[in-house]
């Protein structure tokens, strides 16, 4: 009761009043869930506490939400890890460590583990491990020297075992290894490789490079199911394979917006994986193992996002729309094969993602501000008040440990 207090006593609205407590729908923990913008974070905790931690992002950067905590980069460009006080769950979070960098960290990546971060500063890339000790800085230049340049976008991919780092200026896209057994780096010929007549690099934190040319697409989705990535080049979609280290498809999809989003394992044929990509105001549904499209859904605005929950529970698939100036949630109905919206969020949705366990969703409103968590079916299975005065920005869910 005493811990329950003294979070519920940091979590503070308008005014210096603090905020009512979660108002849980059903009686499965909430589990750890972040909501962040401006003014700070927002932690829901296992036991349905809500912690302020008066820390904000970057413009233009995400906190990650880890097993073991969670990374952020501040205002002044450095980074610096949250997590439970004592390294138990459910303890209060504070400030574990901040890491400056030679200059301001502008991209970062964090394995869900907790157990290495990528952050990309000036035309550097930094790879720390869990402690915030770095362990190597690869520098933004081509093997030859001659072109350097700034890591856009940085990804990780768990089941790899390594990070991805995309260098628009030099027109490469890189795979950083975290597995100590990784295989070595050859950066020659074909036939060097072959032969074994190169000089290999090791694999373990070094950097696989796939040179693809420039202009490099804009790189903006990445799942950890696939070894692939994609993004937009003028009007195409283009996908760009890992392991074979060059281009794989080009999808015609107009207004296209990758960052949006997601896989999912249709039920009539589970051993496929289909990418619905948000497209104006269409989800454009491609057969991944063809990349040939396989349905367009229809829906009464722009699309922003959308999310598959693939969870033991059965599989739900939803978007947030823009309509009539705002942004609503709709959810693919069972049944009919049609969309609905969803009658438990009534204001507009900021954003959306899953749940660590993966059969839930959560909705960041913003008017009234708060935090949701669904159930597959679109059913209200917690609520937690968020301040009026905060504009909000993004929301996620913590890493599986």
């Amino acid at each position: 009761m005493k811990r329950r207090a003294a979070l519920a006593a940091l979590a503070w609205g308008c005014g210096g009043a603090a905020l009512a407590p979660p108002t849980l729908a059903a009686q499965a923990p909430p589990g750890d869930a972040l909501a962040w913008g401006p003014d700070g974070l927002w932690l829901a905790g296992p036991d349905g506490a809500l912690q302020h931690l008066p820390d904000a992002p970057a413009a233009g950067t995400r906190p990650i939400l880890t097993s073991r905590g969670l990374w952020l980069v501040d205002s002044l460009g450095a980074l610096r890890c949250w997590a439970p006080e004592n390294g138990r769950r459910g303890d209060p979070w504070t400030l574990q460590r901040t890491v400056a960098r030679p200059a301001r960290v502008h991209a970062l990546a964090v394995s869900p583990d907790g157990h290495w971060v990528a952050a990309a500063h000036g035309e550097q890339l930094s790879l720390l491990d869990a402690n915030g000790q770095v362990q190597r800085v690869l520098e933004g230049s081509t093997l030859q020297r001659d072109l350097r340049g700034r890591a856009a976008a940085l990804f990780a991919l768990p089941q790899r075992r390594s990070f991805v780092a995309v260098w628009p200026g030099l027109g490469e896209v890189w795979e950083i290894s975290t597995d100590p057994r990784a295989a070595p780096i050859f950066d020659g010929l074909v036939h060097d490789y072959r032969m074994g007549e190169a000089i290999a690099t090791p694999g373990f934190l070094g950097a696989r490079r796939a040179p693809l040319g420039r202009p490099l697409p804009e790189f903006t989705f990445a799942d950890a199911r696939v070894p692939w990535l994609a993004g937009t080049r003028g009007a195409e979609v283009v996908v760009v394979h890992l392991d074979v280290r060059r281009q794989i498809a080009a999808l015609h999809a107009g207004a296209a917006h990758p960052a949006g989003a997601t896989l999912h394992r249709p039920a009539r044929e589970p051993a496929a994986l289909e990418w619905w990509l948000p497209a104006g105001h269409e989800i454009q549904v491609f057969d991944t193992r063809r990349w040939a499209r396989s349905a367009v859904h229809k829906l009464p605005g722009p699309v922003r996002q959308v999310h598959a929950v693939d969870g033991p529970g059965g599989a739900a698939l939803w978007a947030r729309v823009d309509d009539h100036g705002g942004s609503n949630l709709w959810r693919l109905d069972d049944d009919t094969g049609g969309w609905l919206p969803v009658p438990a969020v009534a204001g507009p949705v900021v954003a959306m993602g899953g749940t660590p366990q993966g059969d839930d969703l959560l909705v960041l409103c913003g008017t009234p501000p708060a935090l949701l968590r669904l159930d597959r079916h679109g059913s209200l299975r917690a609520r937690w008040p968020l301040p009026a005065a905060s504009t909000w920005l993004g929301v996620s869910g913590a890493a599986a440990a």
